[in-house]
């Protein structure tokens, strides 16, 4: 990326695209994590992330990524 105005915008909208496609639950853990473990020591920023993946186990979004990704197709996430 050069920095020029217009691509700075193109590649801005390109990572927010991105960021939109993901599962929700997933990425409000990561964001959680990420502004969390900035204050904390690595060990306990690691049990951060340990804790985030656990809380998403169970979820519904967690179950849809895995069967798009065994079926070879784009997952379909509903932030449950």
């Amino acid at each position: 990326m050069t920095g020029e105005p217009g691509e700075v915008v193109q590649e801005t909208l390109r990572a927010a695209d991105r960021l939109a496609s993901l599962a929700p639950l997933a990425l409000r853990q990561v964001k959680h994590a990420i502004r969390q473990g900035l204050h904390r020591d690595l060990a306990s920023a690691m049990l951060l992330e340990v804790e985030a993946y656990n809380r998403l186990v169970d979820t519904e979004d967690r179950k849809e990524g895995i069967r798009a990704f065994n079926e070879k197709r784009a997952p379909k996430f509903e932030g449950r």
